[in-house]
């Protein structure tokens, strides 16, 4: 494990912190670039993160095909479960994803996107994730809500 604070890798096809000619993004998905694959022991976050940034793109709704960055970023304490993948919105619920297959789990989290970002508040039970997502949820973390304090 790397000391120091973990390393962010924005989307390449962000200019400024903004999706090239795209509206605002508010959604994001968080690949972990340093899990190595169970079976064949490779690093498989970072083309996760290509396929996804393809995936997403090409998107019949604009509201997945321009609302999420995606960012690799080296740990995300989900070890025992790797490859993990988070998804964030402002005040929605956050997802954790852990055992996950770069390559047949890349079309299960494209519609989870979709439903993501569907969702007002991000609150779904695991009938309504796609199928190969359903049991691999590591954590669902509810949204803060603005100004609240306790």
């Amino acid at each position: 494990m790397s000391a120091g604070p973990p390393k962010i890798l924005p989307s390449p096809i962000e200019k400024d912190g903004k999706l090239d000619g795209a509206i605002d993004p508010i959604h994001r998905i968080i690949v972990c670039t340093l899990c190595r694959d169970i079976p064949t022991g490779i690093r498989s976050g970072e083309s996760l993160c290509v396929d996804l940034r393809s995936r997403l793109s090409a998107h019949h709704e604009p509201a997945v095909a321009n609302g999420f960055t995606i960012e690799g970023i080296e740990c995300m304490a989900g070890c025992s479960r790797p490859l993990t993948v988070a998804f964030q919105a402002p005040g929605k619920a956050a997802y954790l994803f852990g055992s996950i297959d770069a390559e047949a789990d890349a079309g299960d989290l494209v519609r989870f996107a979709s439903l993501y970002a569907s969702l007002p508040d991000g609150w779904c039970n695991s009938g309504q994730r796609p199928p190969r997502l359903a049991g691999k949820t590591l954590a669902r973390i509810p949204g803060a809500i603005a100004g609240e304090r306790r």
